[in-house]
């Protein structure tokens, strides 16, 4: 547990956004919040071309990925993130998992804003997504790293979420790949260091 702090910190964040979107939706029909989203929280930190560009509330940008819309949503992304951002601060490092992850959110989260500029996004998906396009990137050189992940509890989860997580919309489709192709890039220029020393299989 003490190898995912950070990852644990950031599931039990998206917890407490979530009670907390509850209590402050009362006047909402609190069943339907809970199974299919919405809420005066989620209007508060969501993320929107209005609110972000025009309003300049910069702070949205993080805060859209710690605020899950429905239960189901809530429960795919932290058992996601589990898996992926645990796996990535126990043998990449807290410090790029910090970067990837807010990186992950911003740039998806700018780009969707201007493509679906009437809607409203939240969710951890572009960032979860950002941390698998780092890890594909660099397993696509590194054989050791794809080895040692797919040894790892939760793979086929994230497999699953991965292509499972598509099919929920074009936005929601745009999104993920938006997250995706920032983790590619962002694979390309940051480098692994450290990792094969430590953590090599044998």
């Amino acid at each position: 547990m003490k190898q995912k702090k950070l990852t644990c910190i950031a599931i039990i964040s998206m917890v407490i956004i979530f009670l907390a979107n509850l209590l402050a939706s009362t006047e909402y029909n609190l069943s339907a919040v809970f199974l299919t989203g919405g809420g005066n929280l989620v209007d508060y930190l969501g993320v929107s071309k209005t609110t972000v560009f025009e309003q300049y509330q910069l702070y949205r940008l993080i805060t859209y990925g710690f605020t899950q819309a429905s239960v189901i949503h809530l429960l795919a992304n932290s058992i996601a993130l589990w898996f992926v951002g645990g796996f990535f601060e126990k043998y990449v490092g807290k410090t790029k998992l910090i970067i990837i992850f807010l990186v992950g959110l911003i740039i998806p989260g700018s780009g969707l804003a201007f493509l679906f500029p009437e809607g409203l996004h939240y969710g951890a998906s572009p960032a979860i997504f950002a941390l698998i396009g780092v890890l594909v990137s660099w397993a696509l050189r590194e054989k050791d790293l794809w080895k040692t992940y797919r040894a790892q509890m939760g793979f086929g989860y994230v497999v699953g979420y991965f292509f499972l997580g598509n099919i929920l919309g074009v936005a929601t489709l745009v999104f993920h790949l938006l997250g995706f192709g920032t983790g590619l890039l962002s694979g390309l220029v940051l480098k692994r260091k450290g990792y094969v020393n430590e953590h090599r299989l044998v």
